[in-house]
């Protein structure tokens, strides 16, 4: 039986996830809980049927292959880069997995908090701090062309979708930073990538549903409509 993916319909926490089961050629069920229209978005559709499953921390994303009944999106990565040979091997490796992993979450963070203050706050936050912490990951990829050099990992994809998720905001913030557009480029020129991206199982939008300024651009009568921050 094909392992089964699960998650909402926008990208959000699911995306590196996809992205590598994409690149590795995984068959595999991909099924979409949608959260309900304005003004409630209701997220019914998922929790009452979430304790159904057998999960040790009912959530989305869940991953089912066999026995495995994996939900946190940490856990199902790690899980998957070492059965598909996509973590490291020695300690130095696994230890710069580690480091690159918990620094693209801290940025994934930072920008989630930074789009939830409000769009006018949010750009100049970006504006005012984004740049520090770019420099730093554009100095840590270097020529790569991967997280390991040559080696693709898990952690690869964490960055690619973080560093898109900022991408679809305003590619301008990436302007001056070579190095992680080239480290994009790199990712999207992966042949099952490339393809993944180009078919309709892709969309760049939505990230969320919960951010103003993409609410703005896929549904402008709700883009002012409050919306939970709930993890799920």
């Amino acid at each position: 039986m094909a392992p089964v993916l699960g998650y909402w319909d926008f990208r959000g926490l699911v995306d590196p996830i996809r992205l590598l089961l994409a690149h590795t050629g995984v068959d595999y069920e991909y099924k979409v809980y949608k959260i309900g229209p304005p003004p409630e978005f209701s997220k019914d559709e998922f929790r009452s049927i979430k304790h159904e499953f057998g999960f040790d921390f009912p959530n989305l994303p869940y991953y089912i292959d066999g026995d495995f009944k994996l939900t946190q999106k940490m856990a199902i990565l790690r899980y998957l880069g070492r059965k598909h040979g996509l973590s490291g091997s020695e300690e130095a490796e696994l230890t710069r997995c580690d480091l690159a992993e918990q620094a693209a979450e801290d940025l994934a963070y930072y920008l989630y908090r930074s789009w939830f203050a409000g769009e006018e706050a949010s750009r100049k936050d970006l504006s005012e701090n984004l740049p520090v912490k770019l420099s730093e990951f554009d100095k840590f990829i270097g020529s790569g062309p991967f997280v390991l050099g040559a080696k693709v990992t898990y952690s690869d994809f964490l960055i690619y979708s973080t560093l898109d998720f900022l991408r679809v905001y305003d590619e301008s913030f990436l302007e001056n930073f070579d190095s992680l557009k080239n480290f994009l480029a790199r990712i999207e020129a992966l042949p099952n990538i490339g393809a993944f991206i180009k078919s309709d199982k892709f969309s760049r939008l939505p990230i969320s549903r919960q951010f103003a300024w993409e609410l703005k651009r896929i549904s402008p009568e709700v883009a002012e409509t409050p919306v939970s921050k709930s993890s799920e």
